[in-house]
Formats: C-alpha cells, sequence, structure tokens
C-alpha cells in the first residue's frame, strides 16, 4: 500500500469518526440550551441571519426525528443533507476500495446555480415572511 492510499483511507475514517462523535455530541447536548456551541458571528454583528443560521439546532431536530421541525429551522440544510452524505458516501467508498477519487469538476453552471440558490436563501430568509418570521 502507498503512503497516499493509507492517508486518503485515515482521512475516510477520521472524518467518519469524526462525524460520529459529533452526532453523538449533538443528539445529548441541544443547542441553545446544553453544551458548548458557537454562536454565528453573522448574526451577532448585523443581526440579520446567514445561510447557515439554523443548521445545528436542526440536526439537533433530525437526530432526534422532528424533521419538520428542523425543516423550519433551515430548510436549505435540510435540502441539502441527501447530496452531501450521498458525497461523502460516494468518496468513502472509492477511496476505501483502493481507488483514487476524481477531481471535482462541476460545470461552471452548476456552480453559479448553487450560488444563486443559497444568496436567495439568504435574502428570502431576512424578509418578514413564512416560515422566517421570527
Amino acid at each position: 500500500m502507498t503512503s497516499e492510499l493509507i492517508y486518503r483511507r485515515s482521512t475516510v475514517i477520521t472524518i467518519w469518526l469524526l462525524l460520529l462523535a459529533g452526532s453523538v455530541y449533538l443528539y445529548v447536548f441541544e443547542p441553545g440550551k446544553t453544551g458548548l456551541f458557537p454562536p454565528c458571528l453573522f448574526r451577532a454583528l448585523t443581526g440579520l441571519t446567514c445561510p447557515g443560521c439554523g443548521s445545528t439546532r436542526a440536526m439537533h431536530q433530525i437526530l432526534h426525528g422532528h424533521f419538520a421541525a428542523a425543516f423550519m429551522l433551515n430548510p436549505l440544510f435540510l435540502l441539502a443533507i441527501p447530496f452531501l452524505l450521498y458525497a461523502l458516501l460516494r468518496y468513502s467508498v472509492v477511496v476505501l476500495r483502493g481507488g483514487v477519487p476524481r477531481q471535482n469538476a462541476l460545470p461552471a453552471s452548476y456552480i453559479y446555480a448553487l450560488f444563486l440558490i443559497v444568496v436567495s436563501f439568504w435574502v428570502f430568509r431576512n424578509t418578514p415572511l413564512y416560515p422566517f418570521a421570527s
């Protein structure tokens, strides 16, 4: 086995172990009430929510099986989770089988579309419209 393959495999295993440890911590401790969770610096400085605001609380709700509550906290995060998990699983399978993962080669149009979705979500969630009225 080459050192590069060992490095990739150990990286994948470390990522999954960290995700497991973080999930256990997030399952046990509720963000905003107990545990050590960092505040959103953008919200603290501006008073506005960023695209990631509510993601930690949403993940806590997902781990407890409350998907509707998670959607209310951060809909974009809930919709992105399947794609993120698919990408991580695909990468993990390739690496653990000894393959070399493909280089990231998203077409520019996909990157622009993702950027537009995130920015639109960012703007929309700072309006007084449902479900973001607070």
